[in-house]
């Protein structure tokens, strides 16, 4: 019996499988539906002053360079960091006193950000799902805080997409901001190997995300 699941995974994969055709096809119009795509996938929203800047899991090569300019330059006077819970070899290592690289906090601390204008939210396995659902449960308990959220690029459409449908306010959803520092670019995102395959990827999980959530 087939699945709802199989289903929708099988309309993913067909999808991508037509993505590569559209990558055999060369010409301008290939460059054209690609840089769509590209634009499609790194949305962002418009910069404004606002309370709070969230860095999160899904935030990519940057994000916390992203976040501390915009402490830096006023644009926010606070910092959520989502945290997931750390894996096996992770509690391990730290068990043993062992840092095998900075955590974000840290990171955030040596770029200038003061620790108490940062606060750790925990956001589960760190998922897309858990972390929407760990800061929409974290900021329904505060006031209406104008709020920026930094997320990669080839993830930024589909996270705001799963924040909206579970954010309850108060305050109106959160702005969505790419981080500048990752190698995706919505015009060349296809011409390396590491940056396609993230595209791709992104991009077959993105058209299930719409197959499953249609509105």
């Amino acid at each position: 019996m087939t699945t709802k699941s199989s289903r929708l995974t099988r309309r993913g994969l067909w999808s991508v499988a037509g993505l590569l055709v559209v990558l055999l096809v060369g010409g301008a119009a290939r460059t054209t539906i690609l840089t769509s795509l590209g634009r499609a996938m790194a949305t962002s929203d418009p910069l404004a002053p606002a309370d709070l800047a969230v860095l999160t899991p899904e935030s990519g090569d940057g994000g916390e360079i992203e976040v501390s300019d915009l402490f830096r330059d006023h644009v926010v006077t606070r910092v959520a960091v989502l945290v997931p819970q750390p894996t096996i070899a992770e509690a391990e290592l730290e068990r043993r006193g062992v840092r095998s690289h900075a955590p974000p906090l840290d990171v955030l601390v040596q770029l200038g950000v003061p620790p108490n204008a940062i606060v750790a939210v925990p956001a589960g396995e760190g998922g897309t799902t858990e972390s929407t659902k760990a800061l929409a449960a974290w900021c329904r308990g505060r006031a209406a805080d104008r709020i920026i959220v930094i997320v990669s690029p080839t993830h930024a459409r589909r996270y705001r997409r799963a924040l909206a449908r579970v954010w309850q306010g108060p305050g109106p959803l959160p702005a969505i901001r790419t981080t500048r520092f990752d190698e995706f670019r919505a015009e060349t995102w296809w011409s390396t190997r590491r940056t396609l395959r993230n595209g791709l990827e992104e991009l077959q999980k993105l058209l299930l995300d719409y197959v499953s959530h249609p509105l």
